[in-house]
Order: C-alpha cells, then structure tokens, then sequence
C-alpha cells in the first residue's frame, strides 16, 4: 500500500453509464486540476475503437494514473489496458452498480471520489485472466444473473431500479438449471447449478456478499455455486446476502483455487464485470497475482 504525487492523468469518461444522466465534470476536473497542480486530458468513451484510441493516448500521454468514470464495464476497459504496468487505475463510480468501486471502498459522490483519487493511496490486487483472452476484475458469472445484464443491455435499462426490474422478470420465467464440471487446484466436482460466480471480490454492487470472505489481494479467487433452489430460496438469498452470511447456506459452495477449469453440458449466458460476452460451454480461469495496481479508500 502506497502514496504517490499525481502529475499527469488520462480520465476515461463513459457518458451513456449509469442512471442515463448526463452530467458535465470538466469545471470540477478543471478546478482540481488548478488546487493539485495536475496535467489531464479527457477521453469520452463511444462504444467503438475505444480500446484502441485509448491505448493510444496511453502511449503518447504516458500518465501516472488512468482514472475510468463509470461503471464496471468502464473500468474493465481501461484496467485491462495497463494492467502489468507502473500505471495507477483511478476509479470514479458512475454505472449502474460498480461493483468494485463498492470492495474498494470508493463513495459514488463525484467530487469525493475524484478528490480520494487524487491523494492517490492505492494498492496491487489480483485479476483473473478468463479462456486466455480476457481479464475479469470484479466478478464473472455463467446462468441467471448473466440473463439478468443481458436482459438489462437488450432493453436499455438504467440503474439499480433497472436491475431490480430486469431481475424480477428473470425470476418469474422458468428455472433452467444447468449440469457442470469443476476443476479446482484441489478438487473435481460434477453437479447442477443455477449458477456460477467466478469472484476475486466478495461483494456484488448492491451490497450483496456473494463471496463474503473473499480479498482481493491473497492470491486466491473463488468459484460461488448457487444450486438449485426452492422459490422461497430468493428471500433467503437476499437476507443471507446482506447479511454476509451466504457461504452458510446449504444451497451455496464455494471453492477457493489459482486455477479452475469450468465445462457445462449445454452453453450458458456468460458475463465478465458486467458485460455479455455471449453464451459459452468452456471456461478456463488463472488468477493474476498483484498485477493491477488501484486505488482505495481506507
């Protein structure tokens, strides 16, 4: 854990995340900038090249800290791109959920948060690297929460009300549970679930503790289970959730692991820090020992 002086930042800003309010922080970027002494440029996320253009800018503007304004998915864009470097991830939550904002301890309140950013205290903590190809930060997860996002995305819903809507619906349509096998470090185990949580967190945006004992720096990433359940399971859920106390009930496992091989019978909707990368029948996950370097808020 660590302190730095700020002299030059990249702000990530995603203008369609959140609540669907638009709202113009360049006066109070501008006035921080004045009170710190700090040199900043400003990219506005548009959904296309993104990765690309802000590598880019990476590249020529070489900043200390690239500080990501939005939600998880925003936040996975930019961390995925100076992940393994001297580069401070700053985050500013302003999605839907933010989902890692809420384990860094970071308020939603912008000015708040931008000046926390700005003292710069930040820490290494793990990632997880997923089928080779992409890093999960947060939370990953394969069945019905990922129908859930995907209901979120498709119609265009906005917020925690949004995802409260969207979740509702899920629960009322039919349970499809699902056959999988799992290979830990340690263990195998084949069985049925209504989903898979691949987690180095321990909480879910809303407060929820679907990991309650997981860390995001100890070198381990857990695999929560959620088998399936009776209806009366879901107020249950949401009371131990809040709680802390989920790894206690009979219809949740989970297993602490480096590694971990994930195959399904049939494909599920899968989805890394809250975006849908599609359906898929194979997951194959390695964590990523202190390979981000974030800030947080004791």
């Amino acid at each position: 854990m660590s302190k730095n002086k700020i002299n030059v930042i990249i702000i990530v800003i995603n203008p369609s995340s959140g609540a669907g309010k638009e709202v113009d922080y360049e006066p109070i970027i501008k006035r921080y900038s004045d009170l710190y002494g700090y040199k900043y440029m400003i990219y506005y996320t548009s959904g296309t090249g993104d990765s690309r253009k802000l590598k880019n800018h990476i590249d020529e503007f070489k900043p200390e800290m690239v500080m990501a304004v939005g939600g998880d998915g925003t936040i996975n864009l930019v961390a995925s791109l100076i992940i393994d470097t001297q580069i401070i991830l700053g985050i500013i939550p302003g999605g839907s959920a933010n989902g890692l904002a809420f384990n860094l301890n970071i308020p939603t309140n912008f000015e708040y948060a931008l000046k926390i950013n700005l003292e710069a205290q930040f820490k290494s903590i793990d990632a997880i690297l997923i089928n080779n190809e992409h890093y999960c930060f947060h939370l990953s997860d394969l069945g019905l929460n990922a129908r859930v996002v995907k209901r979120f995305e498709k119609e265009g819903s906005k917020g925690l009300l949004g995802y409260g809507k969207q979740l509702f619906k899920e629960l009322l349509t039919k349970k499809t549970y699902f056959s999988y096998s799992l290979k830990t470090d340690n263990e195998f185990k084949k069985s049925k679930a209504e989903m898979l949580v691949i987690t180095n967190a321990h909480s879910f945006g809303t407060g929820v503790k679907i990991n309650p004992a997981g860390e995001l720096s100890d070198g381990l990433f857990e695999i929560v289970v959620i088998k399936p359940y009776p209806w009366w399971f879901v107020l249950t859920f949401i009371i131990a959730g809040f709680s802390g106390h989920l790894d206690k009930m009979q219809s949740v496992n989970i297993f602490k692991t480096r590694n971990a091989e994930i195959k399904l019978e049939e494909s599920q909707e899968f989805q890394i820090d809250g975006e849908i990368i599609g359906k898929t029948d194979s997951v194959k996950i390695e964590l990523l020992r202190n390979s981000l370097k974030v800030v947080y808020n004791v």
